[in-house]
């Protein structure tokens, strides 16, 4: 999968000026395995991905039969509502950041290091990740009825505060992309690449996939 650069020459560009050139100028790639039997149900998801020198753009579309939005702080458990992930190894070394995002904005960030505790992201740290949800960033309760939403979020680098990353043309880095509900009436967890476990687990940085920066 290849990761596109765009807005160049703009550092903190507007996020509606962001959400508007992913769709223009990028296309969209499904996250749709269902990896296990006993949650079945699959929303429609889809997402875009593009760079810039400061920033790393993200842009889900998610089509849903209920969505909720209970949580009302960072670093929570955002997993429980309508939540869209990305989990990303910038060094290809099995180390790990796990970026959880529910409907409404509300962020986890957490370091994962193999043989060490993992470690959540400072607010400091979490306030610098910028998004737009046409959600707004209010709580609610499950709300029943297909419910189409889309969420933007720019990823500063430096959020990645264990490794020196700064990528450029050609560099490569796995991940893979989510979206859960945990909570829901329906629970489900999707997956971009395809996972291999008996009972729902994200964190299994083996089925990552590559990514390559344009």
């Amino acid at each position: 999968m290849i990761i596109t650069k765009v807005l160049e020459k703009i550092e903190k560009p507007d996020l509606e000026l962001v959400s508007q050139t992913l769709d223009w100028e990028i296309s969209s790639f499904k996250i749709e395995q269902v990896n296990w039997e006993a949650f079945s149900y699959k929303p429609r998801v889809t997402l875009r991905l593009g760079y810039n020198e400061y920033e790393l753009f993200l842009k889900y579309k998610v089509r849903e039969q209920s969505v909720k939005a209970a949580v009302s702080e960072n670093n929570g458990k955002v997993w429980e509502d309508s939540c869209v992930e990305m989990f990303i190894s910038p060094l290809r070394n099995m180390d790990y950041y796990n970026l959880e995002v529910s409907c409404i904005g509300k962020k986890l960030l957490g370091l994962h290091k193999k043989g060490a505790e993992s470690v959540r992201a400072e607010n400091s740290i979490l306030s610098s990740i910028r998004v737009l949800s046409s959600l707004g960033s209010k709580p609610f309760s499950e709300k029943q009825g297909e419910t189409e939403w889309n969420i933007t979020i720019a990823i500063p680098f430096k959020v990645f505060w264990n490794d020196h990353f700064s990528p450029k043309s050609g560099d490569r880095v796995v991940a893979n992309f989510y979206k859960c509900g945990d909570k829901l009436a329906t629970p489900h967890y999707l997956s971009w690449q395809k996972i291999d476990a008996v009972k729902p687990n994200f964190h299994l940085p083996q089925f990552f996939g590559e990514l390559e920066f344009e």
